[in-house]
């Protein structure tokens, strides 16, 4: 392996890098069955907030792997049953906190629709901050969220505020970015800035950056980038990546490669990312793409190979598959390659991920564990009622 086994790639990818709450992807099979026995144990036990709470959290659970599976139109009907199983709940419990429970699946259809391409329809479903600031009323679906219930819904989630603050910032911009209209990202950046809280600058900033290395911008990304301000390792590394994204666009190849390698140690080290797995992973895939792009590719597959071993650890199985990829693509000759290659094929062909189907040209699939967790959420909804009995 030498530096003419990777050709430069002028383009350079970019996405996210801040931990946004990022989930482990485990096998989708494995997440659907642990998902659905434990909605099963919920509805054995009699009502109470505890209950319903740990039951919606489950049920938003299902919607995300039923949506990485690929069957959204599903995805969509189980968030809509969850909502009208909270309307009930509050009409029949006459406790209208529950209804606090409906923001997520709420959040939910929007991403949804910004998955099909919907942006505008999408919004709404993140402005919830605007109603709770000015305690005006909220149409969930079939949830009603009068004036009067916001103060009610934040007492019982003291989280509320910063997480629909967290949602108004992050979800619109993402929107927007995934449209392809980095220019409405910008501005939008701006705005955000004028209204939302200090602390969701980091987002905003990173929305920036990304917004504008897609629209060609290097020069402006690399100084934003490199002014950013940080408080967490995960954030150093974040903006790290990003200056090195950005030099790679501006062709200085040299202080871009000081930097990766750099971190390519700080990232190595045993406890890194031990706070924020999914988004440690997600930023070690870019750290070997960007190693990649610099001809790098001894550097590079040391990351690859972390890589691999880190989500034999943490169970992200999309992930564990870009990064067999990559050293096979970087060492097909290595001598651990023919179990790479083994393992590799095993994911494309099992997997139930709609993201793994699509790049393994293997027509999408509705696996018995997605179908049976589809049917638990729905009789779940009918079986969670006010007073389920003790069995």
């Amino acid at each position: 392996m030498n530096k003419s086994t990777v050709r430069r790639n002028d383009s350079v990818s970019t996405d996210f890098m801040i931990d946004c709450d990022r989930l482990l992807r485990m096998p989708l099979d494995m997440w659907a069955n642990d998902i659905r026995c434990n909605l099963e144990s919920i509805s054995r036990q009699k009502w109470n907030q505890n209950r319903t709470r740990s039951a919606s959290a489950y049920m938003n659970l299902a919607a995300l792997v039923v949506a990485n599976s690929g069957d959204l139109v599903a995805a969509e009907g189980l968030c809509y049953t969850q909502l009208e199983w909270l309307a009930r709940l509050a009409s029949q419990s006459g406790d209208a906190s529950v209804l606090g429970n409906a923001v997520q699946p709420w959040i939910n259809l929007g991403r949804l629709r910004v998955l099909v391409g919907n942006t505008e329809d999408a919004l709404s479903h993140f402005r919830l901050v605007e109603n709770l600031r000015a305690e005006q009323a909220a149409q969930l679906g079939p949830c009603d969220i009068r004036p009067g219930m916001w103060q009610l819904l934040a007492a019982e989630e003291p989280d509320l505020p910063d997480v629909l603050w967290n949602v108004f910032v992050l979800e619109q911009l993402k929107a927007y970015l995934r449209s392809g209209n980095p220019e409405r990202t910008l501005s939008a950046a701006a705005t955000l800035r004028k209204v939302a809280p200090s602390r969701t600058n980091r987002f905003i900033l990173e929305a920036e950056i990304i917004a504008f290395l897609r629209s060609g911008q290097a020069e402006d990304a690399l100084q934003k980038a490199t002014q950013a301000r940080h408080e967490t390792t995960s954030d150093e590394i974040a903006f790290l990546l990003h200056r090195i994204a950005a030099m790679t666009a501006l062709g200085r190849f040299g202080n871009a490669r000081r930097i990766a390698i750099g971190l390519s140690a700080l990232m190595a080290q045993p406890d890194a990312g031990s706070g924020e797995p999914a988004n440690f992973l997600r930023q070690l895939k870019q750290l070997g793409f960007l190693l990649e792009r610099l001809e790098e590719p001894r550097y590079a597959l040391a990351v690859y190979l972390q890589g691999t071993i880190r989500c034999c650890e943490h169970l992200d199985e999309p992930l564990h598959l870009n990064f067999l990829e990559g050293a096979l693509r970087l060492a097909p000759e290595h001598p651990s390659a023919h179990d790479w290659l083994s393992v590799r094929d095993s994911v494309l062909t099992c997997s139930l991920y709609a993201e793994v189907r699509r790049r393994s040209a293997v027509p999408a699939l509705t696996h018995p564990s997605i179908r049976d967790l589809i049917v638990s959420v729905q009789a779940a909804a009918e079986d969670l009622k006010v007073h389920a009995p003790v069995e």
